[in-house]
């Protein structure tokens, strides 16, 4: 069984995709950076932050609409306070993309505001998409694009090549692969990326990464598991898993199969079954 310390979630493509990035930051003059919702801290890429230097910046936090939006308002009021534009949109919404191309258009690039106080029309302006795996980038670049430009499926780093997407007459995106930081210290990050799917489902064992989950629901929202699951609390972690199994009738040789509900519970805490809920505190 892999243990966080002997994971490597920093494969030779996102090292390459890197390098792509650093060049690709030289001919843009802002940055998209996005994160989900639910976790708005521990998704954010911070790591790629640190390249973008003095680049106009926008924040995105994908996936609103799964998110607990009290938790996720306080996130964002931190990040606007400190005077760059952020924004929580479900991605899939056309009114969501029509608010954020037009949020867009209101970012001011160092190139912009020179040309503006020499009296000059406003410059075109290129935004590189930046965030780490299966955060909505796809969903965002194929949403703006108005149909499908980039590779959408659900499995971290699926996106790796570039492209350049035409979204007004002033406004391009270029994407870019998503890519994780090489180590995080705060393992705890890579559990909470791994329930969002960023990080591939192999990387870590089931037990470990549903234990957590269960255990971040029964302290912040318990009663979303008495309500989607119909079963008391009261037991050990899998005690609970085999009362939801029998519940749902998951049975695997005349047994309760815990597997097979720890599964559910990932999926549909995923799928936004269980309701708005944010895993940063």
């Amino acid at each position: 069984m892999n243990t966080l310390n002997e994971i490597n979630w920093f494969p030779g493509h996102m090292k390459k995709a890197l390098d792509h990035i650093k060049e690709r930051l030289k001919t843009c003059d802002g940055v998209i950076e996005i994160g989900d919702s639910r976790a708005p801290i521990s998704s954010f890429p911070t790591y790629l932050d640190k390249l973008v230097a003095d680049k106009a910046k926008f924040y995105l936090f994908s996936k609103a609409d799964l998110a607990d939006k009290t938790a996720l308002q306080k996130h964002l009021d931190k990040y606007t306070s400190s005077g760059i534009k952020a924004l929580a949109l479900n991605l899939t919404d056309r009114r969501a993309v029509q608010t954020l191309i037009s949020q867009l258009s209101l970012v001011r690039t160092k190139q912009e505001e020179r040309f503006l106080k020499l009296g000059f029309p406003s410059p075109s302006k290129r935004f590189l998409v930046l965030g780490i795996p299966n955060v909505g980038k796809s969903t965002l670049i194929n949403s703006l694009a108005k149909k499908k430009k980039a590779a959408v499926e659900n499995k971290p780093g699926k996106t790796r090549s570039e492209s350049l997407i035409k979204v007004s007459d002033k406004v391009f995106i270029i994407d870019a692969p998503g890519i994780l930081e090489p180590n995080y210290e705060d393992k705890n990050i890579v559990i909470r990326l791994a329930l969002l799917g960023s990080i591939r489902n192999d990387i870590l064992p089931l037990i470990p990464l549903t234990d957590y989950l269960l255990d971040y629901l029964l302290k912040h929202y318990p009663q979303r598991i008495i309500e989607r699951y119909q079963v008391s609390l009261e037991g050990d972690h899998e005690e609970i898993f085999l009362n939801i199994a029998k519940k749902r009738n998951f049975i695997n040789k005349n047994q309760a199969d815990s597997e097979r509900a720890r599964n559910t519970l990932l999926t549909e805490f995923r799928n936004g079954l269980l309701g708005g809920i944010s895993l940063d505190e």
